[in-house]
């Protein structure tokens, strides 16, 4: 499990690139962006003025850091944050531009 911390998201080294595993909402803004390889706005997050793209959600700690640890040997910087039924994965998207911005 997540060790609960409230003020700022912790990193994790999964290989090259690293993990922020968000514990509060108010570390991040929902929004959608518009990445060059998609024709319509993805679903996103904004964490320290950098957009994340919505990779996949998951039950399981576990298999959430599993997947993310794949993902940084990639070379992928991602996102963790909490959701009722688990964890949601994000990934950077370094030329991602904001679309909409939720409230």
């Amino acid at each position: 499990m997540f060790s609960p911390v409230e003020s700022e998201s912790t990193k994790l080294q999964q290989g090259p690139a690293p993990t922020k595993i968000i514990q509060s909402q108010s570390q991040y803004r929902t929004c959608q962006i518009k990445v060059p390889d998609l024709e319509k706005p993805v679903p996103a997050v904004c964490v320290d003025q950098e957009y994340y793209s919505f990779f996949k959600a998951v039950e399981g700690a576990d298999k959430t850091l599993e997947i993310v640890a794949k993902l940084g040997t990639g070379g992928d910087s991602t996102v963790i944050t909490k959701t009722p039924k688990g964890y949601a994965i994000w990934v950077k998207e370094p030329q991602g531009e904001l679309h909409r911005s939720k409230a």
